[in-house]
């Protein structure tokens, strides 16, 4: 019996969701093609007919999972609300406390970028795919900044491009020493905030906001 469109669309995915479970738990360059069809309840034959080699497998897993990032942070976080409350719905996605909400869970969702960057230090082709990644993300965070400082609201230091990847590299950091056990779980939403209140120049009665918000 054919395989109809649908079917295929399905299968797909579900090979590309096997890859970033592997990928997070054995590590990218011990991650095969036999594991991933072994964890997706397929057979090798099926993901080489998909995807024909590891390396165009892996590129598809880290593009999908970045779309798929972007897509519930953009339903998680409703784009009628104050900017103020945006940026901090943000760096609570990136934190522990965001994992309910977030696409994955804080350690394996942590874990996979992890292996991402370190396959993109040694392969161009997925260095390539960085630039863009970011670029995705940081618009989130450049629009609500934008909005800010129109309405007020911010008092930044510097240009916005700069508050933005300031504020994403800030959640990369404590993210990574988080998942290694260098910070407590429970410090990272808080550093973040206070970052994030020192980055957009807030008032105590914003820093308040914030702490209710997202600290109760």
């Amino acid at each position: 019996m054919a395989i109809t469109d649908e079917q295929s669309v399905d299968r797909r995915a579900q090979i590309l969701d096997a890859a970033v479970v592997v990928i997070s738990r054995r590590g990218v360059d011990r991650a095969r093609l036999a594991d991933v069809a072994e964890e997706a309840g397929v057979s090798l034959g099926l993901v080489q007919h998909y995807f024909r080699t590891r390396e165009r497998l892996l590129i598809e897993t880290f593009r999908r999972e970045q779309e798929r990032i972007s897509q519930i942070w953009h339903d998680a976080v409703p784009d009628d609300a104050d900017p103020l409350t945006r940026l901090a719905e943000y760096l609570r996605l990136s934190s522990p406390e965001g994992s309910a909400s977030a696409a994955t869970p804080f350690e394996p969702g942590w874990s996979f970028w992890l292996e991402f960057w370190s396959k993109a230090n040694r392969d161009d082709e997925i260095r390539a795919e960085v630039s863009d990644i970011y670029g995705d993300f940081a618009e989130l965070y450049r629009e609500a900044i934008r909005e800010g400082v129109k309405r007020g609201e911010f008092r930044i230091s510097g240009e916005v491009e700069d508050v933005a990847d300031r504020l994403i590299s800030l959640a990369d950091g404590l993210a990574v020493r988080t998942l290694l056990g260098g910070l407590d779980r429970g410090r990272m939403l808080p550093l973040l905030l206070d970052g994030l209140a020192i980055e957009l120049g807030l008032s105590d009665g914003q820093r308040d906001n914030i702490t209710v918000l997202f600290r109760s």
